[in-house]
């Protein structure tokens, strides 16, 4: 635990400065080109090749971590075999889906004029073809956590953030097209030196085609298929979400797109650098006693929230003046970062439920159950769907956000069930004690920053100083709060 607890800080100025560059690029794109249709059909290309991607990223890291923590002196042959199956099915899907989507195009993108509709099928395929290359850099990434290297795969992670900037910031006039094939190349440069670095490392995971089938596989590949399943249904809901936003009119897929990379800063900074960090040692944790295990689930969950509590209650305060700073240059408009702004805090709310549920998930998947969270997915991901189709028919843009919110809620509620009902007594009112707690302290800090806040004709400065403010004042609050238990907790143990 001390490693993580080192390695954090890093990690957060290190997914900072990658943050960093996904914003010059918004901004340089919205500049550019403001919220139209090209610039649609470039992040709906990118909506897609990331899907799939995310599906097959996140059945690779799930069965990996495991695996990698298991004895079996076959384990080497076995995930070499686990990664080539796994590319091939990538590889099939990717080729499945660009061709569905090239006979459908005035389908899927009708509103789109025939160059808009040109450059989302370009990007698509070269972005396609780049996603295949990433599978071995996310089982690089879970080879590297496992054995406490944290650090390492998110300075890595700065090359297919930066490539595309650098493009778009020495280039007088950026075509969506050269930014596509940049992103690729820089999504092929990041796993060429993940292999180079994992070569270093341990051999024995360097990447190499293998096939064969045998018990051990087999059984990483029946775990695997639940994992494929719900996520795939997860990103079919994304992919709707997308669709549909590009229903409600020009530009609503680029303001989806700025919303979520908005909430994207928290759940990498936070959530996903918390959970990925700690995971290893939590299925080391559930191998060795469930009771600890669950025990040590609960500081897990109760610590990540502080923090995306923290950051939710900031941004309540200052995210209106930071998406200007953001968004707003040429072509995109101030009526347009206030829809992102709302659209963003209706998608925040659901965080802290969000990181209940994942660990909820990998508590299963620690035990090699990946079929109940798989079940959860779907039944999720049904609901999320029907309230997309009913705010579509309603005409209720918010829906877009909103749909998912809700699901949040449901998908957490109905996971915390699924666990009681198997016996696994998780510290569910502990969890939501301080969770209230977090949100009271986050908005007594709210309350007194409105009191306090700085107005600066320089918005950057307004900005940085209001946002250090409630967090200064939420970081005395905490602070006031520990010294008194602490002192409440002595005096007990004296009188004791």
């Amino acid at each position: 635990m001390k490693k993580i607890t080192y390695s954090f800080p890093i990690v957060i100025i290190i997914s900072v400065l990658i943050q960093a560059f996904g914003l010059v690029r918004s901004l340089v794109l919205s500049k550019e080109f403001g919220a139209v249709y090209s610039l649609d059909a470039f992040y709906l290309a990118n909506a897609y090749t990331i899907s799939i991607f995310s599906i097959v990223s996140s059945a690779v890291t799930t069965i990996a971590i495991p695996e990698l923590n298991n004895d079996s002196p076959n384990r080497n042959r076995t995930l070499r075999r686990f990664l080539t199956i796994i590319t091939m099915f990538s590889i099939i899907v990717s080729m499945a889906l660009v061709a569905v989507i090239f006979v459908g195009r005035k389908i899927v993108a009708n509103d789109f004029s025939s160059y808009a509709q040109t450059v989302f099928i370009v990007s698509l395929i070269l972005l396609m073809i780049s996603q295949q290359f990433r599978i071995q850099a996310s089982f690089s990434i879970a080879a590297l956590q496992n054995v406490g290297a944290y650090i390492l795969p998110r300075v890595l992670d700065i090359v297919p953030a930066a490539i595309p900037v650098i493009y778009l910031l020495i280039t007088p006039h950026p075509s969506i097209i050269i930014l596509s094939a940049m992103t690729a190349i820089a999504y092929i440069a990041e796993t060429l030196l993940f292999v180079l670095v994992q070569r270093k490392i341990d051999t024995g995971f360097a990447f190499r085609i293998d096939f064969g089938l045998d018990s051990e596989l087999k059984r990483l590949l029946k775990a695997v298929v639940p994992i494929l399943i719900s996520s795939s249904v997860f990103q079919v809901q994304v992919l709707l979400s997308n669709n549909i936003a590009g229903r409600f009119g020009e530009g609503y897929i680029t303001l989806l797109t700025n919303t979520n990379q908005v909430m994207g800063m928290f759940q990498s900074l936070i959530i996903v650098n918390m959970i990925n960090m700690i995971y290893p040692k939590f299925v080391r944790d559930i191998k060795e006693s469930i009771r600890n295990g669950l025990s040590k689930m609960t500081t897990y969950i109760s610590v990540t929230n502080y923090l995306v509590t923290a950051l939710i209650w900031a941004f309540f305060f200052t995210g209106e003046g930071l998406i200007q700073l953001m968004f707003v240059r040429g072509k995109f408009t101030m009526a347009e970062a206030h829809t992102v702004y709302i659209f963003s805090i209706v998608l925040a709310i659901a965080l802290p439920i969000s990181v209940i549920r994942d660990y909820c998930y990998r508590f299963y998947y620690s035990i090699g159950n990946t079929r109940k969270p798989m079940i959860n997915s779907i039944n999720t991901v049904a609901a999320n769907v029907a309230l997309l189709i009913i705010g579509y028919l309603l005409h209720w843009p918010v829906s877009i956000v909103l749909a998912p919110t809700i699901g949040s809620f449901f998908s957490c509620f109905s996971i915390i069930v699924k666990l009681y009902r198997d016996n696994v007594k998780i510290h569910i009112y502990k969890i939501f004690v301080r969770l209230i707690g977090a949100n009271l302290i986050g908005g007594c800090a709210f309350a007194a920053s409105s009191v306090l806040k700085v107005a600066c004709a320089n918005l950057f400065i307004q900005v940085c100083a209001n946002g250090l403010l409630i967090i200064a004042i939420q970081t005395g609050i905490y602070s006031i709060f520990y010294f008194l238990t602490k002192h409440h907790n002595r005096i007990n143990l004296t009188i004791h």
